[in-house]
Order: structure tokens, then sequence, then C-alpha cells
């Protein structure tokens, strides 16, 4: 952080609350690991205290189990603590998710992870799953110029018992050239404050594209795409201005028009997937909310992974749910 940015931080400490200080000051006083991670995790009950099971409000303390706080509601009698219902329920060790967070923040690969973390494997590749589905995707609106584009992924039946076909082998190319049965469609829009959002399709069609766009894009914004014949259709039907730029006949910019920073997400994402080495389609949605989590913001930290998985955080730039 800059001088600049470091002094316009401080002089908003004032405007802290009681509670927005102490959470605040236990950030900064490098608390250990487990208990980092046990202070964030008990945020998520609140004032309120509100049952997961009834959703009424008003539960008590009753004690304490493997290191977190158990509530009780009379109203229902059920007893919970701050990961119940939620995907990080039941994972243990705490004291190595914070490690764990750090290791997600750079993007590291499953052997990283687990050597990092002194964890198996497939302990890893439990908590990486666990964590990306407790992350929200928040709510976001694309106004003004709006590029859209979609860039196609392998499809990967890794892990699959029962194929119908020969397996594959990592790192192989699709066997038709050109658009194909054997890709997956990925929709990534962008505006140019920079929010994003993106969705896998099902088939890239006006029907799926316009059930990503319309509850993100704003009705004054105008949509920029290139020749897919896929986006009219989808303009009118979302009411919103469309201009349509010719890359195939080398039209890459008319005025502010252009698609280069939708493109530049494409490249990121491509790059982000390619160090992984194969990612099943089946969980390529989750790995779209990890590369809005690790790779979109400029400098993603532990906590922030963190934050988002218990739920603390909504990913901003927001992932938006697979459209299927």
């Amino acid at each position: 952080m800059d001088r600049q940015a470091y002094m316009a931080w401080l002089s908003e400490l004032d405007e802290l609350s009681a509670d927005q200080r102490a959470e605040a000051g236990r950030a900064l006083a490098e608390q250990p690991s487990l208990g980092a991670v046990v202070c964030l995790l008990e945020e998520r009950i609140g004032a309120e205290r509100r049952c997961p099971q009834c959703a009424a409000e008003g539960a008590v303390i009753r004690g304490q189990a493997n290191g977190l706080r158990r509530y009780f509601f009379r109203g229902c009698g059920k007893t919970f603590n701050c990961l119940t219902a939620t995907p990080l329920a039941r994972l243990r060790h705490k004291e190595r998710w914070s490690e764990f967070g750090a290791s997600m923040s750079k993007g590291e690969t499953m052997a990283a992870s687990a050597e990092r973390c002194g964890v198996a494997g497939s302990t890893a590749f439990r908590w990486r799953h666990r964590f990306l589905r407790a992350v929200s995707g928040g709510v976001v609106k694309l106004r003004g110029i709006v590029e859209a584009d979609e860039t196609f992924v392998l499809a990967s039946r890794k892990g699959e018992r029962n194929l119908d076909r020969n397996p594959g082998k990592r790192g192989s190319k699709a066997s038709k050239r050109g658009l194909s049965g054997e890709l997956v469609p990925d929709l990534v829009a962008v505006d140019r404050s920079g929010s994003t959002v993106s969705a896998v399709l099902p088939s890239v069609c006006a029907a799926a594209i316009e059930a990503v766009l319309r509850p993100v894009l704003c009705k004054d914004a105008l949509l920029v795409t290139d020749g897919c014949t896929s986006y009219p259709p989808c303009a009118v039907a979302l009411g919103v201005s469309h201009e349509t730029l010719n890359q195939t006949a080398g039209e890459r910019m008319r005025g502010d028009l252009h698609i280069q920073t939708v493109n530049s997400r494409h490249e990121r994402l491509k790059d982000f997937l390619r160090r992984h080495r194969g990612i099943a389609t089946k969980y390529l949605d989750s790995y779209l909310r990890w590369y809005h989590l690790a790779v979109l913001p400029r400098a993603s930290s532990p906590r922030a992974v963190l934050d988002a998985a218990a739920g603390m955080l909504d990913v901003r730039p927001a992932y938006i749910a697979n459209a299927n």
C-alpha cells in the first residue's frame, strides 16, 4: 500500500464502530492461527444468534465443542455452532485453515497446498471444494460499456467411473477442429470499471446468455460483442443497446468500443486453469469462483479467502452461478 492510500485508510478509522475497532485490533495483533480463524468464524453468528434449523433468533451459548461455541435454541430444542449447515461443517484441523487460505490466495496446486498445510492430498482436495462451495457470488451490476464474450474449455470427465468412451490423457486436445460438443462454453462479461461476471453455459444460445446477463445488466448499458449471432436477439430481449465488432474483418476497435478487456479476462482464466492441469467439467464452476476470489483482485489475501469461505465477504467481482 502506498503512503497516500495508507493515509486515506487512517483517516477513516474514526468512523469505525466499537465492534469494527475490536475486529481490526485482532487482525493487527497477529493472533495465533487457530485463534484468528475461530474469531472469524464466530463472527458469522452475530448478535441475533439465528438458529440454522428454524431460522429464529435468540439462541443462547451452551458450552464449547471442538474449539467452537455451541448454541442452543429453546424454541426447536436444537444445538448448533457457527459452521452448522455450512459447507465447512465437520472439517477438522482448523488451526491450518489460515495457511490453507494463503495457499488458495496464491492459486497453488493441490500438491503444493497439501505440503504447505501438512495434510494429505485428499484432505487438501476436500478443503478446496468445501471452501469454494461456501463462497457466495454477491450482487453486482454492469453499467456503461459492457463487453461480453465466451471462451471455451475442453470438456473433462476426469474422476468418472463409468465412461462410455476410452479415457483421454491429461492435456490432450479436442479430436475435432473448431467448436464442437467437446468444448464447454464460459461466458465472461465486464464493464469499464472492472466489475466482472462469469458463468458456465449449457450452450452458446441467446436464451442461455440472457439468463446470465438479465440479473446483472443495467438498462442503460451498451453491450459490445464480437460477431456471434446469439448476442443481437439477446440484446433485444434484454432491452439494451448493442454494438458488434466484426473481428473477422479486422475491426478490433471502433472509437471507444473494443472487447480487449474481456479477452484479457479470458487469457487470465486460461492461465489459471492451465496451472492446475486438467479440471473436471463438474468442478468448473467452482474454479470460476476461485478465479474471482484469487486471480481477479489486485491483492488477494489469506484473510479475504477465509472471509469469503465463512460467508463474511461476497466475491467482488461477482461469480454467477452455473447457468445450466
